[in-house]
């Protein structure tokens, strides 16, 4: 059952208009979270209004919001993937008394859980293990950020590192791009990563790269509504958000088990390339010798 509801946010009946795709997305990241949620509260954070987000559950075969979150209860009590409404129900209560009581962080608490459980359960997913093959298998990967998450984008490339070769992480301060595009590798591979709000070199990179025959894995965020038409593979973080800015922990999450998905799939060929990394640190002096 829990496959049937990707499917009908897959669809092509979930995905007729603007609004449509964006909340298409915004419940494909975050089933895990429907059993908190109103179409009030859902409206808010898309900026749309409750009778939209009607509409589109009428559309992929619900009477409304309660329709949906009895099918996610029957899933769990089955035995399917879990929500944490229902899983965690006594430690959730936990945290909402803190909250209550005053312990804001408690309430930050209680959202990465969820988010944590969302990667969870899109680590089980098809669009998953498609995206760890094409990594795996590509000849080149070039990963490409922005602004303050380029801190994380660029520490996972260099995590990506230990686990295969023909790893770059473009900066972009070159104004060309040319290490990608310039690059005789046959089968290229960009990660793009970017989250609201989004960077204005974004959309045309990942335009560009597939022009050019080079595949486009994007990871990003509800709130963008052009990943279906310019990626070829896009994995969407599930949201969060903590009272004061977008936090950076569904980003950071996906993309450290990303690599470890890599790493387990390259098996017995990542550790002779630990080996060498071993010697590298060992011969140049930066690390502690163990």
């Amino acid at each position: 059952m829990f496959d049937q509801i990707v499917k009908k946010l897959s669809s092509d009946a979930a995905r007729q208009t603007h609004s449509d795709q964006l909340l298409a997305r915004y419940f494909e990241a975050n089933l895990q979270q429907i059993p908190f949620e109103t179409a009030a509260s859902i409206a808010k954070k898309m900026d749309l209004s409750p009778m939209t987000v009607g509409r589109f559950l009428r559309r992929i075969g619900y009477n409304g919001l309660d329709e949906l979150k009895n099918d996610l209860k029957r899933i769990s009590r089955k035995g399917g993937p879990k929500s944490s409404a229902w899983e965690l129900s006594g430690s959730i209560e936990d945290l909402r008394r803190d909250q209550q009581e005053g312990r804001l962080v408690s309430e930050l608490i209680e959202q990465q859980i969820d988010v944590l459980r969302g990667i969870s359960a899109m680590a089980r997913s098809d669009k998953w293990d498609k995206a760890v093959s094409t990594i795996t298998n590509a000849e080149a990967v070039f990963v490409a950020s922005f602004q303050n998450i380029a801190g994380i984008a660029r520490y996972f490339s260099e995590q990506m590192q230990y686990v295969r070769g023909g790893i770059t992480f473009m900066d972009g301060a070159n104004g060309t791009y040319l290490e990608m595009f310039g690059s005789s590798a046959r089968n290229r591979l960009l990660i793009l990563i970017d989250c609201r709000r989004f960077a204005t070199k974004t959309r045309p990179l990942a335009k560009l790269a597939r022009e050019a025959g080079i595949t486009v894995l994007l990871v990003t965020d509800i709130h963008c509504n052009w990943a279906d038409e310019d990626s070829d593979i896009s994995l969407v973080l599930p949201s969060m958000r903590w009272r004061t800015w977008d936090s950076f922990l569904p980003l950071a999450a996906l993309l450290d088990l990303l690599v470890t998905s890599c790493l387990i799939t390259l098996g017995d060929d990542v550790v002779e390339r630990a080996e060498l990394v071993r010697t590298l640190q060992n011969t140049f002096g930066d690390f502690v010798r163990r």
